[in-house]
């Protein structure tokens, strides 16, 4: 398992994972889901629905390249989101399509992913307080994503 670490800002409450480069016909940044939800499986990505704007979170990414490497917690873990990825590389990109992480993507193919967030509240509360300081990286994300076992695929 490879683990990259970045941060990316955020625009519209909202970045994404996706293929890289990213083809235009199946861009997820044009499909929008529940709010409610962390994660929205979107053609050749995901998006990410943060708990508001204008700030930068981090993210953490951990790339498995065979459902073997992913421990079972996370293989059990519901929800779990997914996307199909066309490209030989992954990129973690904000609403404007400006790369914040480009990495080796596990598989072409379909892509199964755990989503998890912490510091939400604090990231909100911090965001529309008074004296709006910038928000870094207090909203965290951690994404496992690894190849769809054949065995899943309907």
């Amino acid at each position: 398992m490879r683990t990259h670490e970045t941060s990316v800002p955020v625009y519209f409450a909202r970045f994404y994972l996706v293929s890289h480069p990213q083809p235009i016909k199946d861009d997820p940044r044009l499909v929008w889901g529940p709010q409610e939800e962390l994660a929205v499986s979107a053609g050749d990505g995901i998006g990410l629905n943060s708990v508001t704007s204008e700030h930068t979170a981090h993210v953490t990414l951990v790339v498995a390249d065979d459902e073997t490497e992913v421990p079972d917690h996370l293989r059990d873990h519901r929800p779990r989101y997914a996307f199909t990825n066309s490209r030989p590389e992954i990129a973690v990109v904000d609403t404007e399509g400006r790369t914040a992480l480009v990495t080796a993507a596990p598989a072409t193919g379909p892509i199964t992913c755990v989503v998890e967030c912490t510091g939400r509240d604090e990231t909100f509360n911090a965001r529309h307080h008074e004296h709006r300081d910038p928000i870094v990286d207090i909203e965290r994300w951690h994404i496992t994503i690894w190849p769809t076992p054949t065995t899943e695929i309907a």
